[in-house]
């Protein structure tokens, strides 16, 4: 039969090399291997000879070699012994393992009633010893992240005038029946390369053929958009991001889209004149229907009312769906010494960042070439919060926390029956990730890689976060109108409590901690009432809040014990970065 060659890594550990390849089945194919494995498969050394299944892995370590600081092998596992690959939508999968990695994630305090600071998310206390062992004596203050922003918030520079052209798609269900209409517009250019793009992924899926542009050129990019039209990092062709496309033949340029408003169609045009964009059916229905929207048109749709229109279908493999906030990816590369430090002896500090030529390519190529991108339905990256580099592992299955940056894989996801729920107004990219997992679906996260993102004080979830009622409790209302929700099935309604609960969860522990200092202080006497203390009572400390007061803070989900190795110097004057290739 036919054999499959795939290279399994089991960094620092010692056991029965058929063990090694137990693991590889199930976490790689999903074939949970009672016994023992099957009779063909082997596990190959670095000459390629069998390896003896019964002896440890640590015995054989002079016959392997070794790959970023791990020994691996090669698998070769029969043909025979492959998992069947269903076709059928809507099948299921135990759900305890996605709820429980649901419970383990932590909500941002942007759109919770928690304060990361008094519940300790995302700190260090080792900073100071780190600052004073030279850990971050090659990076600190070598990445000025503000020019790198400046750089994605400038438009492309044009001399003549933009001709533009419309398309106008209609939404397709499973029956072909039309769900809605939405308008494509943009330079001639770039919505000829849509076509051509379009045309290409779907002759691929009707002939059944991998996509071998896959490994050269990214996956579409929508990024959805509102209210920062003059602040938003839309300019994918700054020197770090995709780079200058003008030269390169349509159909072989990554196709990058804008999801904007209708409302909002004029301002963003005239700020981005030479952007593709995508204008939505309805406005104001929140960050979950723009991504919903963009899932469907790119599951089937066609053109209609233009010339164009040949009555075929539009479908795309694979999306990527992106935040307007990115400013710079990283490649985290290992270090060649660690530096331990603080109260633990092994290393905190495995790698180091690396920034050349165009990151933003690089880092979604890297994702789209793994070998198991077949079979993730959703795909992501490590956000770098200032621990990225403190990560063992380079890539992660299964996943929840993906968000900001996600590779949809559209077909997955249909089989699976999982889309953005449209009426969510917060946590759309989790709600989904927890969809797929408690459907038996996978992700992946890429760990070598690593994105940073702002936060700006105006747009996107915006509206959202400042129509929540001050309860200290977010409320099924704050996640999804009770009209909606009344409207959803219950499969979709389980799915948004299973979410809330999770909010709800997070913020009863914060108020209880906030709750608990106050029962062991001791009552102070009442001081007599004057100017100077007055004042004093303006500046109320985190843990004197009651539980009823929201907590309004700046979370950039970064440790708040690397500040100073996030912190940004705008600077209006300052040109954009020229990254050495």
């Amino acid at each position: 039969g036919i054999l499959l060659n795939i290279t399994a890594s089991a960094p620092g550990r010692s056991f029965p090399t058929w063990k090694v390849l137990r693991g590889w089945a199930n976490t790689r194919l999903g074939v949970d291997l009672t016994e023992q494995v099957p009779e063909k498969a082997q596990a190959l050394a670095s000459d390629g000879s069998a390896l003896p299944l019964t002896e440890s892995v640590g015995s054989l370590r002079e016959k392997l070699r070794m790959r970023q600081g791990a020994y691996t092998l090669d698998v070769l596992w029969p043909a025979e012994a492959l998992p069947a690959v269903k076709s059928a939508r809507g099948r299921t999968a135990p759900g305890p393992p996605a709820r429980s990695k649901l419970r383990k994630l932590h909500p941002s305090a942007r759109y919770c009633y928690v304060d990361r600071r008094v519940m300790g998310w995302g700190s260090s206390s080792t900073h100071k010893a780190k600052i004073a062992a030279g850990t971050y004596a090659d990076t600190r203050g070598h990445y000025p992240e503000a020019e790198l922003a400046l750089a994605m918030r400038t438009p492309p520079a044009f001399d003549e005038d933009v001709e533009l052209e419309d398309r106008q798609l209609a939404a397709l269900d499973d029956a072909n029946a039309v769900l809605f209409h939405a308008r494509l517009r943009g330079p001639k250019h770039e919505v000829l390369n849509w076509e051509a793009t379009c045309k290409r992924c779907e002759r691929n899926i009707r002939e059944r053929k991998p996509d071998k542009k896959a490994s050269q050129l990214p996956y579409p990019v929508f990024i959805p958009s509102c209210g920062r039209a003059e602040k938003a990092h839309l300019n994918w062709r700054a020197s770090h991001v995709f780079g200058p496309q003008e030269t390169t033949p349509l159909g072989l340029r990554p196709v990058v889209c804008l999801v904007i408003e209708p409302e909002e169609e004029e301002d963003y045009r005239a700020a981005w004149p030479l952007s593709l964009m995508l204008i939505l059916p309805e406005g104001h229905r929140g960050p979950g229907y723009a991504r919903w929207v963009v899932q469907r048109l790119c599951t089937s749709s066609c053109i209609v009312g233009h010339e164009a229109s040949d009555g075929s279908q539009r479908r795309l493999q694979r999306i990527w769906i992106v935040d307007d906030t990115l400013t710079m990816f990283y490649r985290l590369a290992l270090m060649e010494k660690f530096v331990s430090c603080g109260r633990l002896r092994r290393p905190k500090r495995m790698k180091h960042r690396v920034a050349n030529g165009l990151m933003f390519q690089e880092a979604l190529l890297a994702v789209q070439r793994h070998h198991f991108i077949g079979r993730a339905a959703v795909a992501g990256f490590l956000r770098d919060d200032g621990t990225a580099v403190c990560k063992r592992n380079d890539w992660k299955l299964d996943e929840l926390a993906l968000y900001k940056v996600v590779l949809l894989d559209l077909r997955e996801l249909w089989r699976l029956n999982v889309e953005y729920t449209p009426q969510l107004q917060m946590y759309e990219d989790i709600c989904l990730n927890h969809d797929v997992l408690s459907k038996g679906g996978r992700t992946l996260k890429c760990q070598c890689y690593g994105f940073r993102a702002v936060h700006a004080k105006k747009g996107g979830c915006l509206q959202q976060r400042n129509g929540r009622e001050r309860s200290g409790q977010t409320r099924l209302k704050d996640l999804v109108k009770k009209s909606e929700f009344a409207k959803m099935n219950k499969d979709r309604q389980k799915v948004v409590k299973e979410l809330l609960q999770w909010v709800r969860d997070k913020e009863l522990l914060f108020r209880k901690r906030t709750e608990e200092p106050k029962k062991n202080a001791p009552t102070p006497p009442s001081p007599e009432r004057t100017a100077d203390n007055e004042a004093d009572e303006q500046e109320v400390a985190v843990g004197d809040m009651t539980p009823g007061t929201p907590v309004e803070v700046d979370d950039s989900e970064a440790s708040a014990s690397e500040a100073e190795d996030l912190e940004m110097f705008a600077d209006e004057s300052s040109p954009p970065v020229l990254w050495p290739r």
